[in-house]
């Protein structure tokens, strides 16, 4: 076993002990809870949690305890973790974070992606802010992404009637350290002044696709070239105040009363400048983007965008090995505070697991295609790892360089948007 995978899960283990030698803090009554010799202690209610997959309750504690005579019960199991907060699990995902020093940059930048994704829920009538009707319960993930490191930084959960995801990547910004070099991407819903005002006021960089000039969103209100393809530089002021001489300057955007821009309170009679590059790029035939972004054209020319806003798509591409890789999609329990615990948990196994898999070199062959990690096959073997308690661990690194897949470029595929009900209890894979 190599450096890389020991290092890792040492940290892991590091960030778990932590929080089982002040259980005092992730308790709900911190005079009884985990203070007797239980089989159930802390830690291990929290290894369990972080371990599942997706099978049944019974078959992840089997699982666990390696088929022993004295694996906990279910029941035994729920009322351990009906102890914990699920605060227990944030801190060890925000203590558990890729260091600085062996990170990948992108033109000495870190790319970050913002988005979010829906999370279906056991069927429950009453919670106002999750059930769309008909049955179906949503809860909506909100996740800052490493898009070159393939790790989450942060996350937060909104019910899906209340999702507001700019709110969301303007409270990460504002409550967050970043790298002095970062680049932020998102997609056409972060397109909006405020959030553009909150990211250049921090210090950052961003690329964010908006609304195509033909349509009605923020770009359509400006002066921009009538040709397939642009790279300008716009510069115009808001306001709050509707007189007639405001009014009349080309150069003054009026914002209502009700629109959201945190520098202009209501009634604030002030301007607020606001500077930033839109830039067209053709995709393919017939098939263009429009880019909003306060990257200096010196260090990057509009050719270099294709590249840089592409890189996003590891943000959706995570969204999918979290659910169905890691096993998001199953949960094991119904109430609000189990599905944070479970969550937190998987966001958690996702870093541990692409932490080892990212580090893995692969030969290179003389193919027709270039090779990358099969990560669906690295989560399964980093989680049999993250279990192990025997004496001679796995070679982690040989086996996930056994399995990997060729990298076949600008291949297209239709997205499948069909939504998609909870898995039901009763109907898991034992």
């Amino acid at each position: 076993m190599s450096s890389v995978s020991r290092n890792v899960k040492k940290r892991l283990d590091t960030a778990i002990s932590e929080i089982s030698k002040t259980p005092e803090k992730f308790v709900k009554n911190p005079q009884k809870d985990f203070t007797r010799n239980r089989k159930l202690s802390l830690e291990t209610t929290i290894r369990v949690i972080l371990s599942m997959g997706g099978n049944s309750l019974p078959a992840e504690l089997l699982d666990y305890f390696e088929y022993s005579a004295e694996t906990p019960t279910s029941s035994a199991f729920i009322q351990a973790r009906h102890k914990i907060l699920p605060s227990a699990f944030q801190t060890i995902f925000r203590k558990f974070i890729l260091p600085a020093k062996h990170v990948k940059k992108y033109c000495g930048y870190r790319v970050f992606a913002h988005d979010g994704s829906d999370v279906n829920l056991p069927s429950n009538r009453d919670d106002a802010d999750t059930h769309q009707g008909n049955g179906v319960n949503l809860l909506h993930l909100n996740a800052f992404y490493d898009v070159l490191n393939k790790v989450y930084l942060n996350a937060d959960l909104q019910g899906k009637l209340k999702t507001d995801e700019r709110a969301s990547l303007v409270s990460m910004v504002e409550n967050a350290h970043f790298p002095d070099k970062t680049i932020v991407l998102g997609d056409r819903g972060y397109e909006s002044c405020n959030v553009f005002a909150h990211l250049d006021n921090k210090g950052l960089k961003f690329v964010i696709r908006a609304k195509d000039v033909n349509s009605k969103g923020l770009l359509s209100k400006l002066e921009l070239p009538k040709t397939n393809e642009f790279d300008v530089d716009v510069q115009f002021w808001l306001s709050r105040q509707q007189t007639k001489e405001v009014k009349a300057n080309p150069d003054i955007k009026l914002l209502s009363s009700s629109s959201k821009f945190d520098f202009l309170p209501p009634k604030s009679k002030e301007l607020y400048e606001m500077n930033f590059r839109v830039v067209r790029i053709k995709l393919a035939e017939n098939t263009y983007e429009t880019l909003v972004t306060n990257l200096c054209r010196n260090a990057f020319p509009a050719s270099a965008f294709k590249e840089l806003y592409h890189m996003r798509w590891g943000v959706e591409t995570s969204f999918r090995e979290l659910k169905y890789a890691i096993g998001l999609c199953h949960l094991h329990a119904k109430t609000k505070d189990f599905i944070e615990q479970e969550i937190f948990a998987r966001l958690i196994m996702y870093n541990f697991c692409m932490m080892i898999a990212c580090q893995i070199a692969l030969r290179k062959k003389r193919t027709k295609w270039g090779y990358q990690v099969n990560f669906t096959r690295a989560i399964e073997i980093c989680r049999y790892f993250f279990n192990f308690s025997g004496r001679s661990p796995p070679d982690v690194e040989a086996l996930i360089a056994k399995h990997i897949l060729p990298i076949r470029e600008n291949r297209v595929d239709k997205r499948n948007l069909k939504p998609k009900s909870f898995v039901s209890f009763i109907y898991r894979v034992a």
